[in-house]
């Protein structure tokens, strides 16, 4: 039977990281079966437009479609964090990304959030995970996420892997938006997002854990893509999907290519060359 747990408050982010060094997961082959919730959260408005500033979303009445993962990152790590969770935190990777937007919401709803891990499989690296997120208003579910994370290990090469679409249509896509990201862009995502992985923060932080250098979050090079996107995407109706290749490593210049094909898109985010390809991105409706 599922355990439910109901926070009165928003899990401290910063309290997880600094605790998560002394988990080093376990061998367990199944996920503790319990799911957190959070009721009658309010999006602060300050917190939305520092958001939307440094992720280049346009202000409006209605939440960009990534800001709901914000509200459910903290019970994902909650999740994650758990003596019984067999994945390590610290070092976790963020592979692929999901999104459902259901329809518009509003930065004056009052919504309940729900966060559960599902499907523990091998990877080719390591093994992986998914964390399931729901945003509901008055008992509607209007956004659905699923963030799958890496955790490196042994190696499994037979383990199926989930590759993105073909990007043919890209084939004759030449220019797009050129994106400076300076060392500190990892901060100032976490200073918005509260997502202080120290993987992302500084290169001396980062190196203990596998990487020379400090990497942008992947949900700050998505939010990106989609903010770029913008006009060409509905309000509602939106699937999402984005598939994280190369870490970004910062600094760095990325470019942003994109073909529309009737109710679709392709979007590849390289380095200035052309020669690494960071994520693919493609949204439906």
């Amino acid at each position: 039977m599922t355990k439910e747990i109901t926070l009165d408050g928003t899990p401290d982010l910063r309290r997880i990281y600094a605790t998560a060094a002394l988990r080093r997961g376990n061998d367990s082959a199944t996920l503790p079966d319990v799911r957190y919730s959070q009721a009658g959260i309010r999006v602060e408005v300050d917190d939305l437009v520092a958001y939307s500033h440094v992720c280049r979303f346009p202000v409006s009445g209605t939440l960009p479609a990534t800001y709901p993962h914000l509200l459910a990152f903290p019970l994902q790590m909650a999740v994650m964090s758990g003596d019984r969770f067999p994945l390590p935190l610290l070092g976790a990777v963020h592979v692929e990304n999901r999104i459902e937007v259901v329809r518009p919401i509003g930065i004056d709803e009052a919504l309940d959030v729900s966060v559960w891990a599902q499907d523990l499989r091998p990877h080719r690296r390591g093994r992986q995970v998914d964390l399931v997120s729901e945003v509901g208003v008055r008992g509607q579910v209007v956004w659905r996420g699923v963030s799958t994370y890496l955790s490196r290990g042994a190696e499994h090469p037979e383990a199926q892997s989930s590759d993105p679409p073909s990007t043919d249509l890209l084939a004759s896509v030449t220019a797009g938006p050129l994106w400076r990201l300076g060392e500190g862009t990892g901060r100032a995502y976490a200073a918005v997002s509260g997502d202080w992985n120290p993987i992302h923060m500084h290169a001396l932080t980062a190196r203990p854990l596998g990487f020379p250098t400090a990497i942008a979050h992947g949900m700050y090079s998505y939010a990106r893509v989609l903010a770029s996107l913008g006009p060409r995407l509905p309000d509602s109706g939106l699937a999402s999907r984005v598939w994280f290749r190369k870490p970004v490593r910062l600094p760095s210049t990325v470019r942003l290519r994109t073909a529309f094909e009737g109710s679709r898109t392709i979007s590849v985010l390289e380095n200035a060359k052309g020669e690494i390809e960071h994520a693919v991105v493609e949204n439906t409706w």
